[in-house]
């Protein structure tokens, strides 16, 4: 597989690293960004990524009546996990997740109201204990995570790495990792991804990566341009997106490194009573071709389910 390279930095008004490196921003999501703004569709539907989005009244009868009476899907996102979820140089949230959300809302006949942080780790408590309903996108299924919260499958991603440029490095394989400073975000599957990869290098006679949590990407990616660490993990899918925006990756690269194909989803309150009309929304949206249309405007052509599944074995 070819590495990606950045060697001259370019300004790019589709992504916001510069606007989530000044700190963990914690704003909602307005309504010329595609959010709710007392408009949950009517007759005429909503405009999610350029689809027109009709309200079911069938899947509408699924939800609790608490929530059918407020009228509203919340949300907790992520800052800045690009095509995922993110902010753009207006502080918009923007990507494939929130536009998914904002989609199933409409067919849900609710208003898709978001809250954006950059402490990922604190996203499944906020869950748990209702103060949200969703997080979408970015959520990997697994097991420890399904002990807590129902997760609805929306697509599948693999785990990449970047390095510097001049680093030396070639990380094709998980063994590649072994002795080395890695980074991945707080609260994250990457985390526990590493630490496997640790098990794996003990197991051959290697030493175990060491790890380093980092509260938002911006910062771990800096970390690596500053030789703190030698290798970020995250979300290829990610990865890629960086790359082909070039904000702030000079001197980087992608390794090869395609490791465990993961389902990730929208996480949903366990006992919530919104997993089942999320789950039913988020089928309909793929059986009509709004949901390939959505993930198309963001440059993913890979990883697309066939069903969204509830909490699905992994």
């Amino acid at each position: 597989m070819k590495k990606l390279t950045m060697n001259s930095r370019r300004s790019v008004a589709a992504l916001g690293l510069s606007v989530a490196l000044a700190g963990s921003l914690v704003a909602c999501s307005s309504a010329d960004n595609g959010d709710a703004g007392g408009d949950n569709g009517g007759a005429e539907g909503v405009d999610v990524a350029g689809v027109i989005i009709q309200k079911d009244d069938e899947l509408a009868a699924m939800l609790p009546e608490d929530v059918a009476a407020e009228g509203k899907l919340t949300a907790i996102q992520y800052d800045n996990a690009p095509a995922d979820t993110f902010l753009d140089e207006d502080s918009n949230l923007v990507g494939w997740g929130p536009d998914l959300g904002r989609a199933v809302a409409a067919t849900l006949g609710l208003e898709y109201e978001a809250e954006v942080s950059g402490a990922f780790d604190t996203f499944m408590p906020g869950i748990q204990n209702g103060r949200y309903d969703t997080s979408w996108a970015s959520i990997i299924i697994s097991d420890e995570r399904l002990e807590v919260v129902d997760i609805v499958s929306a697509h599948e991603s693999t785990t990449g790495v970047i390095t510097n440029e001049g680093s030396g490095l070639t990380i094709a394989a998980p063994e590649d990792l072994c002795g080395l400073k890695v980074g991945a975000l707080a609260g994250s599957a990457f985390l526990i991804q590493i630490e496997e990869i640790g098990e794996i290098c003990e197991d051959a006679g290697e030493s175990a990566p060491s790890v380093d949590s980092f509260p938002q990407q911006g910062a771990a990616v800096l970390a690596v341009q500053s030789d703190r660490i030698d290798a970020f993990m995250t979300a290829k899918g990610q990865l890629t997106w960086l790359f082909r925006d070039g904000s702030d990756v000079e001197g980087l690269e992608v390794q090869p490194l395609d490791y465990q194909p993961n389902l990730e989803g929208v996480a949903v309150g366990k006992d919530s009573g919104m997993t089942e009309p999320i789950a039913a929304a988020l089928n309909k949206l793929i059986g009509d071709g709004s949901y390939e249309k959505i993930l198309a405007t963001w440059g993913i052509d890979f990883g697309l389910v066939e069903t969204a599944e509830v909490n699905p074995a992994v």
